[in-house]
């Protein structure tokens, strides 16, 4: 699945988490989850989470949370409350954007090694981006590329 345009911080979680996600190691603490985030907040937030998709800011190899957080203008409570409504983890839902940017680079650019386009996403580590591209997608990069042609 592509994304036609400009990708939408409201539409991401209704066509990024329709297959089974991989599992996440940066679940939220539940006193954390059990917190709303205002609308004004979530508001803010969707703003910001949309500048820095725009900007590819997922492609940027921050190594927490927190790192991400700060990129984004925000705080990382405020991430981990807001993914906790959205049925989620910020890492899970960053890794799918990464993904799905390596997914349109695989067919974009054919000539482009898998391993160079998972760099190019954040995803610096080889057999990291196989492992990753697998667990979301199903297949191995270079074959999801050829079953695509």
């Amino acid at each position: 699945m592509f994304w036609a345009g400009r990708i939408n911080v409201k539409s991401i979680f209704g066509s990024l988490f329709k297959k089974e996600q991989a599992p996440s190691s940066s679940a939220p603490d539940g006193r954390i989850a059990n917190k709303m985030l205002s609308d004004q907040q979530r508001r803010r937030l969707e703003q910001k989470l949309q500048a820095w998709i725009d900007a590819k800011g997922y492609c940027l190899p921050d190594r927490t949370v927190a790192d991400a957080a700060s990129r984004i203008g925000t705080h990382s409570l405020l991430l981990y409350r807001y993914f906790a409504q959205q049925g989620t983890d910020f890492r899970t839902w960053r890794s799918q954007l990464r993904i799905q940017d390596a997914k349109e680079q695989l067919l974009a650019y054919p000539d482009v090694p898998a391993s160079v386009i998972g760099r190019r996403v954040g995803i610096t580590d080889r057999s990291n981006f196989t492992r990753q591209f697998k667990a979301f997608v199903g297949e191995l990069p270079d074959t999801w590329r050829n079953n695509q042609k």
